[in-house]
């Protein structure tokens, strides 16, 4: 009984000095780890999908990196930072870029998982890469057309709109984090859709964001908001909020959405490199 009684304070005090925003973040970084090993042991993945994942996730990360540097004091407050490690970048935790190094490289894995294994029976063959590739007359075949920039400023407008109809904030006219998070995913739809919608695994596609949504607002709802790991700056938010589940801003919804679109600049990758290696043949 002493024993017992022993072991249970060291495992209370020891689970009491953990920090769970940390802790929390094997949400992502186990499945991320898991499928890494298993592209290992199968050998999985063919040379070109790879460097397009790796790219993808240089670039990417990179990007949410810029938001957290640039805006993270902006559009986020950090309630409680006993939740983390107390390691800090200009006041921010070292948790945020942790989460989207690993949020990014779950979003891609797991379609690449899909893609090449799970659902492969719907998978675009090599050979159609390449052979589209081969008829491109330029490096960088990017599409913008009159219609996906009216889309773009079209959500801006709306956003924009019912902001100030339900959360007018003075000296704060636009809901910065939603545009933000517009500007920088409606990118790669812009640029890159007329390219890649022939090679999107459509059904990986849907999984992946039914996945991503699943995990992240589970994720926030149940511990990030309540337990203080972050939270969101309501000034620059639209104004529409979930209050059953602890005040979410439908931005925090959204965000995955918007970022399940970096399969499209995955897709587009693929297929430079696929051009790029047939001119060295």
């Amino acid at each position: 009984m002493r024993g017992g009684g022993t072991w249970g304070i060291i495992i209370a005090q020891w689970t009491g000095k953990m920090h769970e925003y940390s802790i929390s973040l094997l949400f992502w970084i186990v499945p991320v780890i898991g499928i890494s090993i298993f592209f290992i042991i199968h050998r999985t993945l063919k040379p070109i999908p790879l460097k397009a994942v790796l790219l993808n996730l240089c670039i990417l990360s990179a990007i949410g990196f810029l938001l957290d540097l640039l805006f993270a004091k902006l559009f986020f407050l950090f309630p409680g930072p006993g939740q983390t490690m107390g390691l800090n970048i200009r006041g921010i935790p070292i948790e945020e870029f942790a989460f989207y190094l690993f949020g990014f490289c779950f979003v891609i894995l797991f379609y690449v998982f899909n893609d090449e294994y799970f659902l492969l029976k719907y998978n675009v063959p090599d050979t159609r890469y390449a052979r589209y590739a081969r008829l491109l007359r330029q490096n960088l075949y990017v599409s913008i057309t009159l219609r996906s920039l009216l889309v773009f400023s079209g959500l801006c407008g709306a956003a924009i709109v019912i902001k100030q109809a339900f959360n007018p904030v003075p000296g704060v006219f636009l809901p910065g984090y939603f545009i933000f998070l517009a500007a920088a995913a409606y990118v790669p739809w812009i640029f890159f859709w007329r390219v890649t919608r022939q090679f999107v695994n459509i059904q990986a596609f849907v999984f992946t964001i039914l996945a991503t949504l699943c995990i992240s607002i589970i994720w926030e709802v149940t511990l990030a908001l309540p337990r203080g790991y972050w939270n969101y700056n309501p000034d620059y938010m639209v104004g529409i909020f979930i209050h059953a589940w602890s005040n979410l801003p439908m931005e925090a919804i959204t965000v995955w959405v918007f970022c399940s679109l970096i399969i499209l600049s995955y897709e587009y990758t693929k297929v430079l490199l696929h051009r790029s290696q047939g001119r060295k043949r």
